[in-house]
């Protein structure tokens, strides 16, 4: 099974590692130490996709604040190629979960922040097999 929680974490481990960035609390204001991330996920869809399994679609908004608010052309664009390259693969979410990520926006926004967006959908059960066992065993247990 798969959580919203689950997604969030490994979104910012892979921010974290590809860019060698600090990701900081989406909750604090400016200003910010720069360089560093702020990163937030938002959940457009959740229902079932079939008996056992949870369709979620989840939109993300990667902010990314240059070390220099003035002259940061530059740097932006190196992480614009940087999160763009480490995408061309499968996202791994957990070691049986992974999505293709295949339609990054990237949007400049002013001040030397950098504004990347991207969404994914995926089924992931809602009940994993250990429950299903268990609940077989209490129904056989019962008759």
């Amino acid at each position: 099974m798969i959580t919203l929680k689950d997604i969030f974490k490994a979104v910012c481990e892979h921010i974290s590692e590809v860019t060698e960035t600090v990701i900081v609390d989406s909750d604090i204001k400016e200003p910010v130490t720069r360089p560093c991330f702020k990163i937030f996920m938002s959940t457009s869809k959740s229902g079932f996709y079939s008996s056992s399994l949870r369709e979620l679609k989840v939109y993300f908004n990667l902010y990314y604040y240059a070390a220099d608010r003035q002259k940061s052309k530059s740097e932006i664009m190196d992480m614009t190629d940087k999160l763009s390259f480490s995408f061309l693969e499968p996202f791994r979410i957990k070691e049986n979960c992974a999505v293709y990520i295949d339609d990054l926006d990237f949007e400049k926004v002013e001040n030397g922040i950098l504004n990347c967006s991207f969404d994914f959908e995926i089924g992931t059960e809602f009940l994993d097999e250990s429950e299903l066992e268990n609940m077989e065993e209490l129904f056989i247990q019962k008759n």
